[in-house]
């Protein structure tokens, strides 16, 4: 697995699914938003073949790290140029506030559909109750962290390995990465 499929992401579905993870937790903070993130893509890979929204993870110091999602919560130039958006983005976060993010409107729920919702639920369910240092050693653990080649992640080690379906499904993602929409 030396060439890492790489997805066109959708930052704008990107967007839609932060604002249901900070709608469904309110006052959730940065870490557990973007952990939340990881662990709903991962489900919806093992689950549905795919990505939610084609996002890039770095295995970073604190564990995956999605870099639209990241990107949108700092206002990125790039991410805001990519929403092709003339306002602000509504989503930030409250550095006064445990780094918290504020929503500042629910989620276009027309841009999710009901597998992506099921995986967001997974993903917030799974954080929810756990500590920063839990989640950092339950990442740090995770093969597609361990298995990171350079610093980017492999959707297909998101595929547990008891999978008997994961040669097809990685094969999958590696044939239709550059072609999908999300």
């Amino acid at each position: 697995m030396n060439d890492i499929p790489r997805f066109i992401p959708n930052t704008s579905k990107a967007l839609e699914a932060m604002l249901w993870i900070a709608q469904r937790k309110p006052g959730i903070d940065v870490y557990h938003l973007v952990k939340a993130i990881f662990f709903a893509d991962k489900h919806h890979v093992t689950t549905y073949g795919r990505p939610l929204f084609g996002d890039s993870y770095i295995a970073a110091p604190y564990g995956p790290l999605a870099q639209i999602a990241y990107n949108l919560l700092k206002h990125d130039p790039m991410e805001m140029l990519a929403l092709e958006n003339n306002g602000s983005v509504p989503v930030h976060i409250d550095d006064n506030a445990g780094y918290r993010v504020v929503a500042e409107r629910g989620p276009n729920t027309r841009k999710l559909s009901e597998s992506d919702i099921e995986a967001l639920e997974h993903g917030v369910s799974h954080v929810e109750k756990k500590s920063f240092d839990e989640l950092l050693a339950e990442t740090h653990a995770d093969p597609a962290y361990r298995q990171a080649v350079g610093r980017f992640m492999d959707y297909r080690d998101f595929i547990p390995d008891s999978d008997a379906l994961k040669p097809e499904k990685a094969e999958a993602i590696a044939e239709t990465a550059e072609y999908s929409v999300f």
